[in-house]
């Protein structure tokens, strides 16, 4: 299993065949091109070493003016792309002065050395031969390549990105917040079915405004009183939303002047100095700008911006300066940031496809891309799609229904198994008052007790305004409290449940899990203080009385035939994902792994979660052999224990694997698909070395820019006065394998859940499939999957085992906090160990056995 070759990717066994056919438009377009077209890729170096996207791009824009003869070329950061070959004497060292400004932190002109020479020829020809059958795959070099020019041809921007925003494609959005919401185009390249297609998409992404930096804080922060310093978090935040960002200066009158933010000063700018000359005489900054440019500073409180290079500090007071135009804001948005933002993407099936149209139309014509090299269709592709029968659901009582347009509700449903909970406490840390807390509670454990749990009344302790700012103490106290009732009693009970109500204040949430579920052992339900002092919200009690029964070792619903073409062999159903640590955050990346425990039913899955080094997206505590400082071998394997965990449910070894991967780029499907498939198989081994069951090994997509569209036209004739509505979106169960999919490969497109607006299914690739299923089983048991979500009642969009990974590792990554500012943690670690502090701690021997992260 060490050699690559011996994995070999899946092939598709052919097409789905059930389901009723629908037909769906797709925004996608055929691309031709002339296979006797070369692409030449050029290799470009500059001197001094950037990694500044900026100045790469103006030192090739100045170099194709002046010495490359304004040559058509697209630039992708590394290489320069051209379908003319340059003569060889332009394969020399070039130099280039950038002028002020041109550079970042520059205060003079810069002079650069940069050198091109031709690094390989890419040549059309492959795709023909590819879809001829005369070779068996295509480079990612040509794709990239193509991908490189049509999008630099088709926006007239020799380095363009992979999607364009400008007010073109729609009105800019004010957030208030100090960022603005800009509607673009995405463009790329893919292989399918039919050929070449190219797909066009609109998009939404925040930037930052171009205002002074006083009303950016001002709007950011929420705040209307400047005359007072930041506080530590409000430092943090604009620390972290400014740093990479540029700005330029606002109190020159003959110039301005841009710099790049490096950080924040750590003192105020009133403390702040530095030398003026090389006697070393010390002068505050506040001085200086009255000094030289007669410029009183006002915001003397606020820490100044930390500007210039290594070894050349420059400080910059907020005040004198201002966000330049057209920068992406790359943070995690604010909950009102990200409700307008849905706003504006959640658009109806048809309006979104005039938007696709019109870029489409406006961004280059289609007929034509360049000099007959490249061209495209005039109309998106239109495609047949199969649309799946949703499964039959079973709740309590023996209530047997199906599902209509992929959503439902609990009304006179009982879950299928209640949960019992007879010991649970609640602990506020809210500002909301305690006999709203106690009505709030009375409502929840009545809609548990209605819905068919098992759920006393009465709490063991209520404990009102506890301080959030010592979340330990609070928590440790009321276990505390607990144990020496249930000693009184005589008895050793423990707390089964805790209802905790959240801060005002945010960040405290990890905190309380962290504490609750890896050193009290105790399972927890949190509740903001929004839902607990507002009128009851009969949906919210619902779905949190859905996620206290699975925490509760209950179950909400089940398949009622099980799932298809499985219930026959013992099975066990992974799912996996990675979770990485954010920008500039000192932390490890937290991988996760849950399974099914309960076939055939498929609704109860336990996790095991691991610490791995940051951005390494393979997992590898899948299984891993490693020596502690003794020389003794001990086995990692997050695998081998679920199995385990498996056998001791169902008394039955699995006798099937299917394995859903998250989180995984086309151009890691190969390494993922090597050494993970690998640890599974090695996992079963080391139970027992007869112990080899079946594999199937896919991984989901949800990030891609593929859209589906309902025709109106697919409606049957209705009788003559009757007229239905059209069709809101596209129908749940709709699975696309074919037209847009990889020729060679086994994937395809399934929309499993209910969509009103313009409908982004999710792509499974089957990269590993020892089961030989068929595409309509695999497809079927996706699916079916969908509608097994213990969190809500609806299929949802990507299956739940995937979802629960997702979860498992984002609870994780919350038990680590943040550590600060960390380039890189192997700087500081030897070899593959992390240090005690980055690891994740160990779940509670108590919780690990229930959906604790649900």
């Amino acid at each position: 299993m060490n050699d690559s070759n011996m994995i070999k990717r899946a092939e598709r066994p052919g097409f789905c065949l059930i389901g009723s056919k629908v037909v769906v438009l797709v925004n996608r377009y055929i691309t031709y091109f002339c296979p006797e077209t070369i692409i030449n890729m050029y290799k470009f170096s500059v001197t001094p070493e950037t990694k500044s996207k900026a100045i790469k791009g103006a030192l090739v824009e100045e170099l194709t003016k002046t010495s490359l003869g304004n040559k058509v070329i697209a630039f992708d950061g590394m290489h320069i792309y051209t379908i003319t070959l340059f003569p060889s004497e332009y394969e020399k060292e070039y130099v280039i002065e950038l002028n002020e400004g041109a550079s970042e932190d520059a205060s003079r002109s810069v002079s650069y050395s940069v050198t091109i020479h031709l690094a390989k020829s890419l040549k059309m020809q492959e795709l023909k031969d590819y879809y001829n059958g005369e070779q068996s795959y295509v480079s990612q070099d040509i794709l990239h390549a193509i991908n490189v020019v049509v999008r630099a041809l088709s926006s007239s921007c020799l380095n363009a990105p992979r999607a364009m925003f400008s007010t073109k494609f729609g009105p800019i959005i004010d957030t208030k917040e100090g960022l603005e919401l800009w509607q673009g185009c995405y463009k790329g390249v893919c292989l399918s079915h039919y050929g070449l297609d190219l797909t066009i998409d609109t998009t939404v992404a925040p930037f930052y405004k171009s205002i002074s930096m006083v009303k950016f804080v001002g709007e950011f922060l929420g705040r209307t009183d400047f005359n007072r310093a930041f506080s530590h978090k409000e430092y943090a935040k604009i620390e972290r939303a400014l740093k990479g960002v540029q700005v330029e200066t606002i109190h020159h009158t003959d110039r301005t002047m841009k710099y790049r933010i490096k950080g924040l000063s750590v003192v105020p700018l009133k403390e702040l100095m530095f030398s003026v000359d090389d006697d070393g005489i010390m002068t505050t900054v506040v001085d200086y700008y009255q000094s030289r440019y007669n410029c009183k500073l006002e915001y003397i409180h606020w820490p100044s911006l930390q500007c210039g290079v290594s070894g050349r500090q420059i400080y910059l007071p907020m005040e004198v300066c201002k966000l330049v135009q057209g920068q992406r804001y790359r943070q995690k948005l604010s909950t009102t940031q990200a409700a307008k933002l849905l706003k504006i993407t959640c658009k109806r099936p048809q309006n979104r496809l005039n938007g696709i149209l019109k870029a489409a139309r406006g961004n280059f014509d289609v007929e034509e891309l360049t000099e007959g090299e490249f061209s495209a269709s005039g109309f998106p592709k239109v495609l047949y799609g199969s649309v799946l029968s949703a499964p039959l659901l079973k709740y309590g009582n023996e209530e047997i229904f199906m599902p209509i347009g992929g959503q439902w509700n609990m009304a006179n449903k009982k879950i299928i198994d209640g949960g019992k909970v007879e010991r649970w406490a609640c602990l506020n840390f809210s500002k909301v008052p305690a006999l709203e807390v106690d009505n709030f509670c009375s409502e929840l454990i009545n809609m548990c007790n209605k819905i068919g749990m098992v759920f006393e009344g009465k709490p063991l302790a209520v404990q009102q305004s506890s301080n959030f700012m010592d979340i330990q103490s609070a928590l440790e106290s009321l276990l505390s409290y607990i144990s020496e009732l249930f000693t009184d009693e005589g008895n050793c009970q423990r707390l089964q449940l805790l209802i905790v109500v959240l801060p005002e204040e945010k960040g405290h949430y990890g905190t309380i899990k962290r504490i609750c579920e890896t050193q009290l052992g105790i399972v927890s339900q949190c509740c903001l203080p929004k839902y607990v002092k507002a009128k009851v919200n009969v949906e919210y009690l619902e779905n949190v009385a859905l996620k206290i029964n699975v925490k509760a070792g209950g179950r909400n619903a089940i398949l009622q035939e099980g799932l298809p073409f499985l219930s026959d062999i013992p099975t066990i159903i992974f799912g996996a994902d990675v979770s990485h640590p954010p920008p500039g955050v000192y932390s490890s990346s937290v991988s996760a792994v849950v399974a099914s425990m309960d076939w055939p039913e498929v609704a109860t899955y336990r996790c095991v979660i691991s610490a791995q080094q940051p951005k390494q997206e393979i997992i590898t505590n899948l299984f891993q052999v490693t020596q502690d400082s003794n020389g003794c071998v001990k086995t990692d394997s997050m695998i081998k224990e679920l199995l385990l965990n498996f056998y001791q449910k169902n008394r039955r070894k699995p006798e099937r694997i299917i394995f859903y991967r998250d989180g995984v780029s086309e151009s890691q499907f190969s390494p993922v698909l090597l050494h993970e498939v690998d640890a599974i198989r090695k996992a079963c081994i080391s139970l027992d070395e007869h112990y080899v069951p079946p594999i199937t090994f896919l991984v989901v997509q949800k990030r891609h820019q593929t859209r589906l569209f309902p025709l109106p036209t697919t409606r049957k004739p209705e009788p003559k006065g009757i007229r239905k509505p059209e069709p809101k979106g596209i129908l749940p169960g709709t699975v696309v394998d074919y037209g847009i999919c990889d020729p060679c490969g086994f994937d395809f497109y399934l929309t499993s859940h209910a969509s009103e607006g313009s409908c982004r299914p999710t792509h499974y690739h089957v990269l590993f499939d020892e089961n030989r299923f068929t595409a309509g089983a695999l497809q079927s048991i996706t699916y079916n999957l969908c509608y097994t979500y213990a969190r809500c009642t609806r299929s949802v969009s990507i299956v739940p085992p995937v979802y629960y990974a997702h979860l498992a590792a984002s609870r994780g990554r919350s038990y680590q906090g943040n550590f600060g500012d960390g380039s890189s943690i192997r700087e500081t670690t030897p070899g593959d160990e992390l240090p005690e502090f980055l690891q994740v701690p160990k779940i509670h021997e108590n919780v690990s056995e229930v959906m604790f992260y649900c």
